[in-house]
């Protein structure tokens, strides 16, 4: 028999029955049908004969297509991990909060309800905790299980009082906060599966839910709905990917819209702003970064601050240097706290801080073609970028990495590309892989060294 991560994790949540992991099978498969608007994916299912193919490992090839996306809806891991041997446990002696953690389900036992808030809240309180579990425990039902059920009970099964519903936006909110910080703590895959979980126990609600009541729900189904769109534009691994992040980008603005929230209005903009640089659209980015701050009455320094960062990527993509760093240095007027905790408490845009805007500017310099002027910058960004923003130093080793490689400093390069390799794989994201992959491209004249090949063997892998 085989062990694989697809077992592991299948073990670990108490799926091992095919009737258990039938129903979550199916579960993900409707979501993934409603998420898409695809409806023959509803229909897919599992037969006894293939789960146990699964669980032992024995198969002949990958499963068809449709199965394949669900599984990876299912689980947030690639399917070629799935169906790999799993990753190295951690192997350091466990602190005594580890050990405590340890000792907790992993999911919501049926005849208690929801995962205890304050299990998650102990834990990142600075135990080093595995990030599997991390990610079971932020991905927790919100709503009460049936007794002796396996599943969240539908808000459709009962009626639910007003001081229900806020009890749960309460829990939902705070779930919310620990889903932005397991983000930047380990990265997207990490929190996809809860944000999109909580995701439909508030739509849920919106079907059910009038004013003014309907207001709140409102809020922070767009919070969710933002951070969908982010999560699945740094994991994208192929066009469906942008596409939900589109999707969910424009979900959020309507929400927004509906429930007259201007703050969050703008934000959905900024995320626009975001989504044409990436796609190299420089007026478009332009234009829709000013429009994020003629919402002048609500926008919080820091708002100001990624608004105008993002206005000068645009001018970076259209040469226009002087104009490009003046947006730059306006920016650091308005930068947030570095002490920031990476949860989103400090509101919208708190991950401008001046270490990360300076990271921007490099980045700026690259799309100027000047790597020369983007090494210091990256550098000394890298130096002062608070640890829990795991995935933006992945970014900026893979930036370095490239400019590097673009002034020849090949050793260098190979240094900082190792280190955003080992970001993208624990992370899941493809946004760092994808950076990592254009600097080794740079190094291309390089191809004789033995170093560039190992690396560039080791990116091959992981893709």
């Amino acid at each position: 028999m085989k062990v694989t991560l697809f077992r592991q994790l299948v073990q670990e949540r108490g799926w091992t029955t095919v009737q258990t992991f039938g129903a979550h099978f199916t579960t993900a498969a409707r979501e993934l049908a409603a998420e898409t608007g695809e409806r023959r994916l509803a229909d897919v299912t599992v037969s006894r004969r293939t789960f146990d193919r699964w669980m032992s490992g024995d198969m002949k090839g990958m499963p068809q297509k449709d199965t394949r996306r669900i599984l990876e809806h299912v689980f947030q891991q690639p399917i070629a991990w799935l169906f790999a041997p799993p990753p190295e446990a951690d192997t350091g002696p466990a602190s005594d909060a580890q050990e405590e953690i340890s000792r907790w389900p992993l999911w919501p036992e049926p005849d208690r309800g929801g995962f205890r808030a304050e299990q998650l809240l102990l834990a990142k309180e600075g135990a080093a905790v595995g990030r599997r579990r991390f990610l079971l425990a932020g991905g927790a039902a919100a709503l009460p299980h049936r007794p002796g059920g396996g599943e969240p009970a539908s808000i459709h099964d009962r009626h639910h009082t007003g001081a229900q519903v806020d009890a749960v936006l309460i829990h939902l909110r705070e779930m919310w906060h620990m889903l932005v910080q397991s983000d930047n703590l380990l990265g997207p895959r990490h929190a996809l599966h809860g944000v999109h979980q909580n995701l439909a126990v508030l739509q849920e609600l919106l079907d059910s839910t009038v004013a003014p009541m309907r207001d709140e729900v409102l809020r922070l189904a767009a919070c969710y709905a933002e951070s969908a769109a982010w999560l699945h534009e740094d994991c994208a691994a192929d066009q469906d990917d942008v596409a939900r992040a589109l999707h969910w980008t424009q979900q959020a603005m309507e929400w927004s819209v509906e429930v007259g929230d201007d703050t969050l209005t703008a934000w959905t903009l900024f995320r626009r702003a975001q989504q044409a640089t990436a796609a190299g659209k420089a007026a478009q980015s332009i234009s829709l970064s000013r429009a994020v701050q003629r919402y002048d009455r609500v926008l919080t320094p820091q708002m100001r601050a990624a608004a105008l960062q993002q206005e000068a990527h645009g001018y970076a993509l259209l040469g226009d240097e002087i104009t490009c760093h003046r947006l730059i240095d306006q920016a650091h007027s308005f930068a947030a706290s570095p002490e920031s905790a990476g949860d989103g408490r400090s509101g919208h845009g708190d991950f401008a801080t001046p270490a990360y805007l300076e990271g921007q500017r490099a980045n700026c310099w690259l799309l100027l073609s000047r790597p020369d002027r983007a090494v210091p910058l990256l550098a000394a960004s890298l130096s002062e970028l608070p640890e829990i923003y795991r995935r933006d130093r992945g970014l900026i080793h893979a930036r370095l990495a490239a400019s590097y490689a673009r002034t020849g400093e090949i050793e260098h390069a190979v240094e900082q590309a190792h280190l955003a390799l080992a970001v993208a794989r624990g992370a899941g994201s493809a946004r760092t892989l994808r950076e990592t992959i254009t600097a080794v491209d740079a190094m291309g004249p390089a191809n004789g060294n033995a170093r560039v090949a190992e690396l560039a063997e080791a990116v091959v892998h992981s893709g």
